[in-house]
């Protein structure tokens, strides 16, 4: 009797280390949850790029009404104000990021380019800080034949996890997207 069972038992582990039915619904399990998520990884990562520049071909577009001198009178004095040029940004940007409470305008300018450089702030420095507040935000677009900046950014924040390698602000938890221009204005 003990025989019998020690062979039924030798005969069914046999049987089932033997089977192959099943092993593909096994591997697929094995391997379908780390590729789905770096599909997901891709997705994400695509769909950052393409709205950081959806953000920078805005802000190149809105800049043209600076640099035309149609922001700005012919003594100095704004025809529009900030939150007028921050809609002109927000035309192109809204199809993608909700623009209106997201993304923040920052416009300078100087006498020369090397002033506008050391005046101009880091685009990570544009935006709300880790603690929510935000820095005042500038808008000083400049006269005539005079160079100035402009930068809009947007912090994206991850859907999967373990994207911190991406992210340059609030402990790598976010990545601070942004537009820049940089130009001269024309004689307007």
């Amino acid at each position: 009797m003990w025989g019998l069972r020690s062979k039924l038992r030798r005969g069914l582990l046999h049987r089932f280390l033997k089977s192959s039915g099943g092993a593909t619904a096994i591997e697929f399990a094995i391997v379908g949850g780390p590729f789905f998520f770096l599909l997901g990884c891709i997705a994400e990562t695509g769909l950052m790029l393409f709205s950081e520049y959806v953000l920078q071909n805005s802000v190149q577009e809105a800049a043209r009404f600076i640099r035309t001198g149609q922001v700005t009178m012919t003594d100095g004095t704004k025809k529009l104000t900030d939150a007028q040029f921050k809609a002109l940004v927000c035309q192109n940007v809204s199809i993608i990021i909700n623009c209106n409470a997201y993304v923040t305008v920052y416009v300078n300018s100087a006498n020369t380019f090397a002033t506008l450089k050391t005046a101009m702030a880091n685009p990570l420095y544009v935006g709300p800080k880790s603690d929510g507040t935000t820095d005042p935000v500038t808008f000083t677009p400049g006269g005539q034949l005079k160079p100035a900046g402009v930068i809009a950014t947007y912090d994206w924040d991850f859907t999967f996890p373990f994207m911190d390698f991406l992210g340059n602000i609030n402990g790598g938890s976010k990545r601070r997207l942004y537009g820049l221009a940089i130009f001269r204005n024309e004689p307007f």
